[in-house]
């Protein structure tokens, strides 16, 4: 973590940090840098219940010096974070709290939509919107072009749910 420090000498000092037979200090901080250089090319996605855009993605390209080891030893903390997730779904009892039910509900305000970006516009609208099934599911020789054709000779939409 020292080699991205402004001054030379401290670039040059690496203490030996001694831990746990089990976990290597070295070890981390480079599986963390490799996340974050991954974390930048895959782009921003969901990690919790708080819900898309509310928070704001900071890239490891873009930052220098102190905002970058900030930026490591969250996600070694993240990282051990789910680790521990891990092991708590694992068991039925003790991992309860780890359930989608106490999900807050997140309102959109025109005001924050008008100020998504467009993918993340066309996504989080995605889900609301009609999609129909695929035709090929109820192909019966005839060829039909669209699920309403099929679906007015069937009577009505959702009898096929």
């Amino acid at each position: 973590m020292l080699e991205e420090s402004d001054d030379a000498m401290v670039k040059t000092v690496q203490p030996s940090l001694k831990t746990g037979r089990k976990w290597k200090v070295t070890e981390a901080v480079d599986e963390a840098k490799e996340c974050l250089k991954m974390k930048e090319v895959i782009g921003q996605t969901q990690t919790d219940c708080r819900g898309l855009g509310s928070t704001t993605a900071k890239w490891w390209s873009k930052t220098e010096g102190k905002e970058k080891r900030d930026m490591i030893i969250d996600e070694i903390r993240n990282k051990e974070n789910s680790t521990r997730v891990q092991k708590a779904v694992q068991q039925p009892q003790q991992g309860q709290w780890t359930n989608w039910d106490t999900a807050i509900q997140r309102s959109l305000t025109w005001n924050d939509i008008w100020h998504m970006k467009p993918l993340r516009i066309s996504f989080s609208s995605g889900p609301s919107m009609i999609s129909y099934p695929q035709t090929q599911i109820w192909y019966d020789g005839e060829r039909r072009t669209t699920l309403r054709a099929h679906s007015a000779k069937v009577g009505k939409l959702q009898s096929m749910y």
